[in-house]
């Protein structure tokens, strides 16, 4: 769906006449270029200061090559030279030299082999030194054919079917003779290499058999040779890719360009559009990219391309017959893959670069695609027709070809203007109705008077919008000038007669890309020059043909498209978008994004395609909100903006359309909200693009709810209805889903609404309404409403009275109906239960007919309910059934003759706190549901519950245990007094549990009070290590306490304190030196690797991280972590967590081991600070003991310090640092591997432990150290 349109043309003029050779410097940056005739080398230097200049003189040149790794220019001779030319020096040298004469001489795309052919019909391959690789004879029977090509004659005589002749007609061989005139024949030899230098094939006169040719490698052994053809013509082009070799043909009835396969055979054609007869061709070469073949011939050039097995006629360039054209040569540079050089016989140089573009009118869906005379009109808003077919066809009349075309549209009329070959203008019309019929307004010519402008340029048309109508632009460079020709309406008549220097504009540079800016009264354009890569704003002014330039902004790379698009409804508001030839996406002036193929504007979005995806940017903010995935090479053709489609083309022709959510969100709003409120619309396109339907009341949750008589009015259909309703949910998509689309909405809700009942509330607002409105259509989504918010019972009640109220006459179809749509809601036997639950036998009779339930499951149980004379006890039963068990309890309460049932079906249910509730008035009964309940407590394990549940039983002794197994100490005693039993032995029987359970003080209380024994409670508390309480219970009661029961113990524990400390001193320094040389020992393993060079940076992972394998997904399998449960057992997971934290030496993973044990060391050491504390204390107050007590805060002291200081060396940044896994060539692999192994660590301990530092020292023990 693709045009070839002229991006920009330069002319110069070098008054170098007759050019047979273009030589140009790979460098882009030199704009030398070296031009050689039949006997002169010359150099031409473009820019500022323009010149020419002879470096060489050499008679009777035949082929020249700029050889870049030298900076040398090799000419070959008639006569049989070869030399070396430096450019810079014009000095020659000589290469070698053939006696017998040169006739063509050609270089291999890389330059490391050159082919001679010599007068003699000699091929002779030369190294870049130029020695001979091989020589062979073109004249010779070929034996040395390598690779023959076999041909088993699919599609030959030998293999069909012959009917009455017999299989003798297979066996019959055609004598094929070519009837051509050998000397008749242009005899001059041709030789065409493949892109990448693996083959040449070489076009010459067979004596035998006329044109044909060869094909070679790159050592020059004969590999194939042509089939048989007649009519071939000495032009040979090699497609780069490699797949074709391209010759001109000359059939009987036509004129085409055959095809043929490296081996020789023919492969396809492709038919020409004019008589070789007539118009000869002269050349014909492929554009570097394989995209363009160009032909060559007396009077044109035409440019074939091919998409889809179809070749298209994209371009026809007319040459001038005063001043033919004596060079073409496709530009062979990176980025000038379309760019062609042109020489004129009088020394006009000249420069196109070609471009793709889709031309069409967007917001329509109308795209036109060029093929010679015929322009193919698609309408994809109404028919997705692959190319090369097409919607309607519009055909130019005479000899003239489409160049150029030009799509707008003002109001309800699309405007196309076509410019052709033959520099006419036609202008269409048609309707935006039927925008593929197209009527014919006018036609006219553009011929200038001057000569001093070629109108070969003027294919550089745009066409724009103002407020008068409709304006055209042309544009063409000469030298560093472009001159721009602005063709107003009233013009268009006089246009034969324009002159040339009427109503035109310059502007120094070489324009290459021109949008002109929306809406703007003044003409305002946007641009690019060749010689600069800034944007600038240009402004025409027509009273004096003045114009005005300005900075628009900065670019750093030329632009490969570019357009200006109106950001909102201000006109003055817009955006320039360019697509830079590096692939890079820049929004007035800032990059966007890289690697981008295509771009276009629709509605409020700007979409772009990567090599794999589609993404959308909000116009409004700029940024990119939504993208999706797209086969590989897709690029944007157009969009249709009231559909919200978008269609895209993939490299090898087809055509995909999609309908991209967030396009069709923008229409599903515009068609929402007030004053539209088109609800049916709306609701159409939400259901064919699978769009969630909550978005319709989602939108704007009052205006819907306060609309809801034009929703319900508008969505006539019931089933639509139903749909709505069964989609809703307790969520707000405009915030969660759709959330990009609503991004700066606000959203309204109704005062008492919430979200979390969203669907309960419109439910009943819809119920309220449809119920109000007694209209039949809304009899079942009243129904979908009512099951919706779980009332299936009110749902059932409504058809059951329904259906009590219709006659017999009516049959009850309606209800029949309703039942039945009730059905496919809810499942059978859940519409059976609620029909139960109701406890009306007629209506779940009802229900059960219209279903597929066999009588013989329900008819017994029923039967056997209706026995039951009590009323509560059936009821009890059905809920019983139904697994209603609070219902059902509430029943049976009101049969007391049932207790023992009633019993032993709150046991079995767990409903005891609603039986508490419900049997409160019953003394008897209350008591033995809180025995059950203490069983069922204690059974659980909550014993303090059950104690309770005891005592309101009235079993104390029970209640009793009960406590005594939680320790509740003072509930027993209570307790105990209550049973009058001996609480000095109750007491004592609590010290020793509460003791194990670290409660020294609870047991020293009820010790002393009811044990009355001050030295059995001194000794609980000195076990405690509660020192100073000690020393205070001591001294208030007996000195001699304190020597006999504390003292002892304070000093043997300020030496087991002491010891430990020392202890942990002694491990803590060990770890750490031992971390410090595990991170310097690999370090510089790392370091000797990388030195090594490679990949072996990970070699020691690999088995480390096997281990782990199953508790550390990799970054690259992440799908694998959804994959399920790998049922790992509890024992062989403790078992690896004690390998990685095993701190035995080798271990490979010692250090990360020895910073959780450095962690807990820490964290271990600055919990002690109130016991050193409290142990100091007690060494101050016993008298002669201030100096243990000085060296134990002094021990304690060194010990936080170290560990406060090393905190740094530990934690380094690295392991408390999380990155994001990077992927490309630039990863940094020490620091991935790193990061692998502190994935391990716990991720608490990967940060340094929070320490609280209290205030523990006394400062009377405060000593320098």
């Amino acid at each position: 769906m693709r045009n070839l349109k002229l991006k920009y043309s330069q002319q110069f003029n070098t008054f170098i006449k007759s050019a047979k050779h273009l030589l140009i410097n790979p460098n882009k940056t030199n704009n030398e270029r070296f031009i050689v005739t039949a006997d002169k080398l010359y150099t031409l230097r473009l820019g500022e200061n323009q010149s020419s200049s002879v470096i060489s003189e050499v008679p009777d040149i035949v082929d020249a090559e700029y050889l870049a790794l030298d900076n040398k220019i090799c000419l070959a001779t008639g006569g049989g030279e070869v030399l070396l030319v430096d450019p810079k020096t014009s000095s020659a040298s000589e290469g070698c030299f053939c006696d017998v004469g040169i006739e063509r001489m050609v270089w291999s795309p890389d330059q490391e082999v050159v082919v001679f052919v010599t007068r003699e019909y000699n091929v002779v391959a030369m190294t870049y030194n130029f020695d001979v690789l091989t020589e062979h004879s073109l004249r010779d029977n070929d034996n040395e054919i390598e690779n023959k090509f076999v041909n088993v004659g699919w599609g030959k005589k030998e293999t069909q079917f012959h009917g009455s002749a017999g299989k003798q007609a297979a066996k019959q061989k055609a004598n094929v003779e070519l009837n051509v005139a050998i000397d008749q024949l242009p005899q001059n030899i041709e030789i065409t290499w493949r892109a990448d230098g693996s083959y040449f094939a070489v076009s010459y006169v067979c004596l035998l058999q006329g044109r044909t040719f060869k094909i070679f490698d790159k050592e020059g052994n004969l590999q194939f040779k042509a089939e048989k053809q007649s009519g071939l013509l000495p032009c040979i082009a090699w497609r780069p890719s490699g797949n074709w070799l391209a010759i001109p043909q000359k059939l009987p009835n036509k004129s085409v360009v055959a095809l043929f396969e490296k081996n020789g055979l023919r492969h396809r054609e492709f038919a020409l559009t004019f008589d070789m007869e007539t118009n000869p061709i002269k050349n014909m070469k492929w554009s570097s990219d394989s995209e363009v073949l160009a032909i060559e011939t007396a009077k044109c050039f035409y440019l074939y391309t091919i998409n889809n097995y179809h070749w298209y006629l994209k371009q026809v360039l007319m040459c001038e017959q005063e001043n033919g054209v004596v060079l073409f040569e496709w530009d062979q540079r990176i980025d000038e893959e379309k760019t062609c050089h042109i020489m004129l016989n009088n020394g006009d140089y000249f420069t196109f670069k070609w471009q793709w573009v889709i031309d069409g009118h967007i917001p329509s869906g109308l795209v036109t695609v060029i093929d010679g005379q015929r322009l193919l009109l698609t309408n994809f808003s109404e028919a997705i027709v692959p190319p090369p077919m097409c919607s309607q066809e519009l055909q130019l009349e005479g000899q003239f070809y489409i160049s150029s075309v030009i799509l707008k549209a003002i109001k309800n009329e699309i405007y196309l203007c076509i410019y052709d070959s033959g520099h006419n203008l036609h202008f269409y019309m048609a309707n935006r109705d039927l925008p593929t019929i197209f009527k014919k307004i006018f036609e006219t010519s553009y011929k200038t008077i001057n000569s001093e402008y070629s109108s070969i340029y003027l294919s550089c048309l745009q066409w724009f919008s103002t407020g008068q109508g409709l304006d055209l632009i042309f544009y063409h460079t000469k030298e560093k000038t472009t001159y721009l020709h602005k063709l107003t309406p009233d013009a268009l008549d006089a246009l034969d007669a324009l002159d040339g220097n009427s109503c035109h504009y310059r502007v120094e540079g070489a324009i290459i890309a021109l949008a002109k800016c929306p809406g703007m009264q003044v003409d305002q354009w946007i641009y690019q020059t060749l010689e600069d890569g800034t944007l600038k704003k240009l402004t025409l002014h027509d009273e004096k043909r003045n114009i005005g330039t300005a900075l628009h902004v900065q670019l750093n790379y030329m632009a490969e498209k570019l357009e200006v698009f109106s950001r909102n409804t201000i006109d003055t508001d817009f955006i320039s978008v360019a697509l830079t030839i590096n692939r890079c996406l820049y929004i007035n002036g800032e990059c966007l994004a890289t690697d981008v193929t295509s771009f276009c504007q629709t509605g409020n979005y700007l979409l772009f395609t990567k090599l794999v995806s589609l993404h959308f940017v909000r116009m409004k903010d700029l940024r990119i909100i939504d993208e999706r995935r797209l086969e590989r090479g897709s690029k944007l053709v157009t969009t249709i903006s009231k559909l919200g489609r978008v269609v895209l083309q993939m490299p090898r022709g087809n055509l995909e359309v999609i309908c991209p959510r967030i396009l069709s969100l923008e229409l599903i709003n515009d068609l929402l909200k007030a004053p539209n409120r088109c609800y049916r619309l709306a609701f159409d396109m939400l259901r064919k693009q699978r769009i969630n339907l909550n978005i319709i009341c989602d939108h704007n949750l009052k205006d819907f709810l306060d609309n809801l008589d034009v929703f319900l009015e508008d969505v006539q259909n019931p089933n639509w209805l139903n749909l709505f309703i069964n989609d809703l949910q307790n969520e707000d998509f405009t915030k969660t889903m759709y959330a990009s689309s609503y991004k700066e909405s606000v959203q309204n809700y109704p005062e008492d609404f919430k979200i979390e009942t969203k669907v309960t509330y419109i439910c009943k607002a819809l119920l309220s309404h449809m119920e109000a409105s007694n209209e039949k259509r809304y009899c079942l989504p009243i129904l979908t409403s009512y099951v919706k918010i779980g009332q299936l019972e009110k749902a059932l009640q409504l058809i059951w009275e329904e259906k009590k109220r219709s006659t017999h006459d009516d049959e009850s179809e309606d209800d029949e109906e309703a039942l039945k749509y009730l059905l496919y809601l809810v499942d059978i036997n859940e519409l059976f239960n609620v029909a139960l639950g109701t406890y009306d036998f007629g209506l779940v009779l009802f229900v059960a007919r219209k279903s597929q339930k066999d009588p013989k499951e329900f008819l017994p149980m029923l039967n056997e309910w209706n026995k039951y004379n009590d009323d509560n006890y059936r009821k009890f039963k059905i809920d019983e059934y139904l697994k209603r068990y609070e219902k059902a309890l509430e029943h049976i309460s009101k049969c007391e003759e049932k207790f023992e049932e009633a019993l032993e079906f709150i046991k079995n249910h767990k409903l005891f706190n609603q039986a508490l509730t419900l049997y409160k008035s019953n003394h008897e009964c209350y008591k033995s549901i809180c025995l059950a309940y203490a069983d069922s407590l204690r059974a659980q394990g909550k014993l303090e519950d059950a104690s309770i549940m005891y005592e309101r039983g009235c079993n104390l002794a029970q209640a009793l245990q009960s406590a005594k197994h939680v320790l509740d100490w003072q509930r027993v005693l209570l307790l105990a007094r209550k049973l009058k039993e001996d609480l000095a032995v109750v007491a004592k029987s609590l010290i020793n549990p509460l003791e194990q359970q670290g409660k020294f003080e609870e047991a020293y209380k009820i010790s002393k009070t009811y044990c009355n024994d001050i030295k059995q409670s001194l000794e609980i508390l000195v076990r405690g290590k509660l020192f100073l309480k000690a020393i205070f219970e001591a001294e208030m009661q007996a000195e001699n306490l304190l020597d006999t029961v504390i003292k002892m113990e304070l000093l043997l524990h300020y030496d087991n304190l002491k010891s430990a400390l020392l202890s942990d001193k002694e491990l803590f320094i060990s770890y750490k030196q031992r971390l410090l040389e595990l991170r310097i020992k690999r370090l510089k393993k790392t370091e000797m690797l990388h030195n090594e060079g490679g990949d072996q940076t990970l070699i020691d992972d690999n088995d480390l991280l096997s281990d782990t394998s199953s508790l550390y997904s990799s970054h690259y399998t992440a799908s694998s972590q959804n994959t399920g449960k790998t049922f790992r057992s509890s024992k062989n997971r403790r078992k690896h967590e004690r390998k990685l934290l095993s701190l035995k030496p080798g271990n490979p993973f010692e250090d990360i081991a020895l910073i959780d044990a450095l962690y807990n060391l820490i964290v271990k050491c600055f919990t002690q600070q109130q016991s050193i504390r409290d142990t100091c204390k007690a060494l101050i107050i016993i008298l002669n003991h201030d100096t243990e007590a000085t060296e134990l805060q002094k021990q304690f002291k060194q010990l936080l310090i170290i560990m406060q200081d090393s905190l740094d060396e530990i934690w380094i940044p690295e392991i408390r640092t999380t990155r994001e896994f990077l992927q490309g060539p630039n990863i940094d692999y020490t620091q991935l591997q790193n990061e692998e192994r502190y994935a391990m660590i716990d991720p608490l301990k990967r940060f340094k432990p929070q320490l609280n530092i209290n205030d523990w020292e006394y400062e009377i023990l405060k000593v320098k150290f």
